[in-house]
């Protein structure tokens, strides 16, 4: 569908641009620390690719954990920058919080370190469906086991931010 453009406005009816309110870090902080859901977006030809991820976020990183197989993977390999987005708003969208992170995506080598996410993570969506309730993984689970307990193959991947802003409206 194509959209033509639109004759000029008479002046009375210009827009005037209005900028919402930058966040401030420890508000971003809060946010990313507060919310499970995020966007993210994977560059794809002739569109970028979005989906709906769980996400964690410790200290000021973001952990993911992804299937080994599927269009997520392939444009990960491809080119592991990505774009995400995690928001919250009130029921009234009164109150309304954004943050975009652009950066590049890892695996996350490291035993120790993997491990400690995943401890992390057990304990941060214990009380929640999510990603854990669709692969069945047991509750108590703890560690490496978090991801072992399931029959998928997940890779933990982590994202090195180049650029996070925020904004706010309320």
């Amino acid at each position: 569908m194509v959209f033509a453009m639109q004759e000029q406005l008479p002046r009375e009816y210009e827009i005037k641009r209005f900028d919402l309110p930058d966040m401030t870090h420890r508000e971003m902080d809060d946010l990313l620390k507060s919310q499970l859901l995020c966007r993210i977006t994977f560059h794809d030809e002739p569109y970028p690719y979005t989906v709906p991820m769980e996400y964690y976020y410790f200290g000021d990183t973001i952990y993911f954990h992804f299937t080994m197989t599927g269009k997520k993977i392939e444009l990960m390999n491809k080119n592991p920058n990505v774009t995400v987005e995690v928001d919250w708003y009130d029921d009234l969208l009164t109150d309304y919080k954004s943050v975009i992170l652009k950066g590049r995506l890892f695996p996350v080598d490291n035993a120790d370190e993997r491990n400690t996410v995943n401890v992390a993570m057990a304990s941060h969506v214990h009380n929640r469906a999510g990603i854990k309730s669709i692969l069945r993984i047991p509750v108590g689970s703890k560690g490496v086991d978090y991801l072992s307990a399931s029959n998928i193959p997940l890779k933990l991947l982590k994202l090195e931010v180049k650029e996070m802003t925020g904004k706010k409206a309320h």
